[in-house]
């Protein structure tokens, strides 16, 4: 397989053709083996624009998807990120190459297993991976420059945007109930934050981000 050509082609009709125009993204997306990424027994599919099965049940979405939402992040070369639902690390290696650090927050070893390989072979070296529950994100660390959540959520918690810093900003896909998922930019200012939809997009949720029962009396 000419992975190499497959990478070309995914950079010149899905990025350049929508609206990814930011040159440090394109430049690690078109270094990086998103095939390595991806279950073996899926690797030919790696750079088709789907979302791709990664490990135990996660999914690499779509390079499109994580381009923009990357890009809408406006990522400086200081900035200290976490990436929530990470997988095998994919998005976590490409904003590796635009950031000072990156910590991969996953909930499954498997998962965290083959990330840190990834990482380890890839010469990664201010990216890490670490184990826990998404929902909860990564405390210990806090507070981060940006926040990336890898697939669609329903609902994010406070503790979440507790974890942002001042002028911190959140990307994900949020679930809209009516059948599209909204691509989403938060951006916290003076202890407040606010919401930015930016384009529709369909990714795999995270069941981890369920919308927390309502409870009416």
């Amino acid at each position: 397989m000419d992975y190499i050509k497959y990478r070309e082609n995914m950079i010149s009709s899905q990025l350049r053709t929508n609206k990814v125009t930011d040159g440090r993204i394109i430049n690690a997306m078109a270094r990086l083996p998103r095939e390595k990424f991806v279950l073996k027994e899926r690797e030919e599919m790696a750079y088709v624009d789907i979302d791709i099965p990664c490990c135990d049940g996660r999914s690499l979405m779509p390079a499109m998807a994580a381009a923009r939402l990357v890009q809408e992040a406006g990522i400086r070369a200081e900035d200290e990120i976490l990436c929530i639902g990470a997988g095998t690390g994919y998005s976590v290696a490409v904003m590796a190459g635009l950031a000072a650090s990156v910590i991969a927050l996953e909930s499954k070893n498997a998962c965290v297993e083959r990330a840190g390989s990834l990482f380890s072979d890839l010469n990664l070296d201010n990216a890490v991976v670490v184990e826990g529950a998404l929902a909860e994100g990564w405390k210990a660390e806090s507070p981060y420059n940006v926040i990336f959540i890898d697939g669609m959520v329903e609902d994010i918690s406070p503790k979440i945007f507790e974890q942002l810093a001042e002028g911190g900003r959140l990307v994900t896909v949020v679930d809209s109930g009516r059948g599209i998922g909204r691509a989403t930019l938060f951006i916290k200012i003076g202890g407040h934050v606010s919401a930015r939809e930016i384009f529709d997009v369909d990714v795999e949720k995270l069941p981890e981000f369920k919308k927390r029962p309502q409870f009416v009396f």
